[in-house]
């Protein structure tokens, strides 16, 4: 005979080795039941315990979605959860820089807006009438006749000659003064090679 917990006392059990007599022996399995039955009620009342709590606490401020627990959450990163915004691409950040210089920007054929725009080899600077939505005059690294005068030299280089080609070509139609829009990019490097060669070509912004 054994106890099914050691430091539960067992009922008292009898053994014919002791005696001749043929003695009926007292069974452990109901007494194994008794204590089945016992964790079995207490875990379903802990379960339907803590539902109760579950949906009481839904109901107040502290709720959020466990990451754990909703996939979904991580999928789609809720603002209202997290509190941050959505991870954007490179590019959509500078659409939303480029939103928010226009607002400010705006092109006249009296005083038209210098827009730039580089890609990962070639570089373009145009003067842009908002109002009329049409360009006055542009350049860029991918003419065939500037090849020869861009040859040998940096992207940074090359891009004071796209400036200074664009106040160039500016002053042939009469244009002294522009408004500066570096199109959402950072002003450094091309773009600011760019606004400093329209300056040393003659345009004023």
């Amino acid at each position: 005979f054994f106890s099914p917990l050691p430091f539960l006392p067992m009922p008292h059990t009898y053994s014919t080795m002791l005696i001749d007599a043929d003695v009926p022996r007292q069974s452990n399995t109901g007494f194994a039941f008794l204590l089945a039955g016992v964790a079995v009620t207490s875990f379903t009342a802990a379960v339907a315990l803590g539902a109760v709590l579950g949906e009481a606490v839904k109901s107040t401020d502290l709720y959020a979605p466990s990451v754990l627990s909703s996939p979904s959450v991580i999928a789609t990163r809720d603002v209202s959860v997290y509190g941050a915004n959505d991870r954007i691409s490179p590019r959509d950040r500078r659409v939303r820089r480029k939103k928010g210089i226009r607002k400010d920007i705006e092109g006249s054929e009296d005083r038209p807006r210098l827009s730039v725009f580089r890609s990962n080899n070639h570089i373009y600077g145009q003067l842009i009438d908002d109002d009329k939505q049409h360009t006055l005059a542009a350049a860029g690294t991918v003419e065939p006749e500037l090849k020869a005068e861009l040859e040998g030299k940096t992207p940074v280089e090359q891009a004071a000659v796209i400036g200074r080609k664009v106040a160039e070509r500016a002053k042939e139609k009469g244009i002294e003064k522009v408004v500066f829009d570096r199109n959402g990019y950072k002003y450094h490097g091309r773009v600011a090679a760019v606004a400093e060669g329209a300056r040393e070509g003659g345009l004023v912004f």
